[in-house]
């Protein structure tokens, strides 16, 4: 197939780049590596590649005509900025909106039971009261069930990480819907699978982006499409798509966010949890800290009586950024800015994901790592506002220099 010639078409050019906005862009190629491996093109002159426009489009498939480019993929990621490698790598603090995704795995031969696993999925979202941010994609063997990224308030997002939004939402709908895909495969035969693909690196095919293997586009349809679908439709000279895949209401999709975090927690570490220092019962710890005060990490924790904002904090480079951070989380507790809920995801996400993503030497993640789980540990049972605070200043004034001489003891492996 001619690619080039396809994806000269304005029509597809118009999806295409509507859809990368803003993403981090993988090209599949029909050449391979000479151990067999696929080529797929993420940088360009050592950049996160990007496509904005037509013409950025052309110049690729030009550029790269000798690895023959076929498939256009955008992160489910949207970035605040795509200039340097470090910014693609950054899923802390440089996602702004993520696409929550169910990847539907099957067969082309199986297609109409695929459907009545998506009904399944598209029945369920509605009943949560979304339906209109909701769109299908056919991508080749199967298909994949978005939710637009920005059917979620700026709110929601200011509270869940991208990340954990997508994760969580998609793994809750999973749980619903699980047993009735059960039935299905067992009714039908068949064997598919529906799955929850949302890792900080995925990526997912652009609408009408040729398949890597297959001559077929990928197309966009609705919801109220699904019972007149048809793979007639997916012919790349004649794909019958729906561009409205671009529509959706903000909001429409906030509480089923909080539903879900609520449920199903942020998006789990992939690798092997750490281990923890071993810490002594709760009961025995809080005496520890409350009565005798011992010269440990967490007593030299302070109540800071003007702390900074939590939002978009640049921890990198210096350990003392995380201990603050820390401290704040906790003040603003104490003064009433944020629940205890939220205080209690923050220390879990920046835990779990933020500090083992950080550039501080092994030893140091550590050493902080095991800060933030004392503290949980201990604000789980204080729980109390007033009695965290009253523990905070039991280790002395607001801010005290003790700060400095934590820090220090951290990066020597004192504490």
């Amino acid at each position: 197939m001619d690619c080039l010639k396809y994806y000269s078409k304005l029509d597809v050019q118009k999806e295409i780049i509507a859809f990368l906005k803003d993403r981090w862009v993988a090209i599949h190629c029909t050449k391979t590596l000479k151990n067999g491996s696929p080529v797929l093109l993420r940088y360009y002159k050592g950049k996160p590649l990007v496509i904005t426009s037509t013409r950025d489009l052309l110049f690729f498939m030009k550029k790269f005509k000798f690895l023959q480019p076929r498939t256009f993929y955008g992160s489910a990621s949207l970035y605040l900025k795509l200039k340097e490698k470090d910014d693609a790598l950054n899923y802390i603090d440089n996602i702004y909106a993520r696409t929550p995704t169910w990847d539907v795995d099957s067969r082309l031969e199986w297609w109409k039971t695929t459907l009545k696993v998506a009904r399944v999925i598209v029945d369920y979202l509605e009943k949560e009261g979304v339906y209109r941010s909701v769109y299908l994609k056919w991508s080749g063997r199967g298909l994949h069930i978005h939710i637009h990224e920005k059917a979620f308030s700026k709110e929601v997002y200011d509270k869940i990480h991208p990340i954990d939004l997508s994760y969580s939402i998609v793994e809750y709908v999973l749980k619903k819907i699980r047993e009735k895909v059960f039935t299905i495969n067992k009714e039908d035969n068949v064997s598919i699978k529906v799955e929850n693909l949302m890792d900080p690196q995925r990526v997912f095919t652009a609408p009408l982006s040729l398949h890597r293997f297959l001559d077929i586009s990928c197309i966009a349809f609705r919801p109220e499409e699904i019972d007149s679908f048809d793979v007639s439709w997916l012919s790349p000279t004649s794909p019958r798509h729906n561009p409205d895949w671009k529509k959706y209401i903000e909001g429409e999709a906030d509480a089923l966010a909080y539903k879900a975090y609520k449920v199903i927690g942020a998006y789990p570490k992939p690798s092997p949890p750490r281990r923890f220092r071993k810490l002594p019962p709760v009961d025995e710890q809080i005496k520890r800290v409350l009565e005798q005060y011992p010269k440990t990490s967490v007593s030299l924790l302070r109540y800071n009586l003007n702390p900074r904002e939590l939002k978009k904090r640049d921890l990198r480079g210096d350990s003392k950024k995380a201990v603050e951070f820390l401290e704040d989380i906790l003040s603003h507790y104490i003064q009433g800015k944020i629940s205890f809920e939220e205080a209690r995801n923050l220390i879990v996400h920046y835990r779990d994901i933020v500090i083992p993503s950080l550039d501080y030497i092994p030893e140091v993640k550590e050493n902080i790592r095991g800060l933030f789980h004392e503290v949980l540990n201990i604000i789980s049972k204080l729980r109390s506002p007033s009695k965290v605070k009253e523990w905070l200043l039991s280790h002395g004034p607001p801010r005290s220099a003790d700060l400095k001489h934590f820090i220090e003891g951290c990066d020597e492996g004192v504490y």
